[in-house]
């Protein structure tokens, strides 16, 4: 069976220019419209978005506005935007399915563990009454360390959880707190499968604190090599091959690409080379967090 149907369609390339390894900038809204288009036919049906990437949510109702396709929308609040929806957050979900045209979210998230704690501080009472409404199925939060993780397990009504997992940020660093997490009956979804582009660049063209991972980059080429590998089927089917893992969220910055990722997730086959990266230890952790990166 394919596994096509883990995998959810990131949309932040929609909204801003995103990407160490991305070129071509901010894409147009007819490529954009193709993209949706084609991605719903190869099998895709769900879009992870946010209120922070630019106009992405407006491409998107535009989008359903015009077609008769209706993806699953999974959102995510975030307090720099307060000016442009609805400050109730129940108002802010009611209005976001009315944009996009859908009786539901599949989830509303908050951005990050420090909206989530900011929003409970306002209203203690939020996580119930965003679990007692008839417009979000699931309540998340995107998350990046181990530590929020686990804070966020004490919190009855957090269905979802999204985190960084890859070839670098491993199973050596994750799967315990990740099948904790699964224990607790907490839906589970990676983003960051090629470290935001990191993994195709040319380690001689690395700069900043970049250069220290330049040890690291090298011994997944050479991987790749010994196992005749592609790149992106190697890192787009490792967290994918994850039990403990639901669903895989991936950016793409033209169509070329969304034919490469899925073809990969469908011609993929077990590969024993997982093993040697579940153990690769990776020296500077703080570069996995994209924000630390100095170019």
């Amino acid at each position: 069976m394919s596994n096509v149907h883990k995998i959810v369609l990131g949309t932040v390339q929609f909204g801003l220019n995103y990407g160490v390894n991305n070129t071509t900038g901010k894409q147009s809204e007819e490529a954009i419209f193709k993209i949706l288009k084609e991605a719903y036919q190869l099998g895709i049906d769900t879009l992870d978005t946010a209120e922070a990437y630019g106009n992405a949510h407006d491409i998107i109702s535009r989008f359903h506005k015009q077609s008769k396709i209706r993806f699953r929308i999974i959102t995510k609040f975030s307090s720099s935007v307060l000016d442009k929806y609805p400050l109730d957050l129940i108002e802010r979900i009611e209005y976001h399915c009315k944009s996009f045209q859908i009786t539901h979210l599949e989830s509303y998230m908050f951005h990050s563990y420090a909206e989530f704690k900011e929003a409970l501080n306002k209203d203690s009472l939020v996580l119930q009454k965003l679990t007692n409404s008839k417009y979000v199925k699931k309540i998340g939060v995107s998350l990046h360390t181990n530590g929020d993780i686990e804070n966020v397990l004490n919190y009855k009504g957090i269905e979802l959880i999204q985190l960084p997992f890859n070839l670098f940020d491993n199973e050596l660093s994750r799967s315990q707190i990740l099948k904790k997490t699964k224990l607790h009956g907490v839906e589970i979804h990676t983003r960051s499968a090629f470290l935001q582009g990191l993994f195709f660049k040319d380690v001689n063209s690395l700069k900043g604190n970049l250069v220290h991972l330049v040890e690291e980059l090298n011994f997944l080429k050479k991987l790749l090599k010994e196992n005749d590998n592609s790149l992106t089927s190697f890192a787009l089917n490792y967290p994918i091959s994850k039990d403990y893992i639901d669903k895989v969220v991936i950016g793409i910055d033209n169509i070329e690409q969304l034919h490469d990722n899925i073809n990969s997730v469908r011609n993929h086959k077990k590969d024993k080379s997982y093993n040697q990266i579940d153990t690769l230890r990776i020296k500077n952790t703080e570069l996995l967090n994209p924000s630390n990166w100095k170019l």
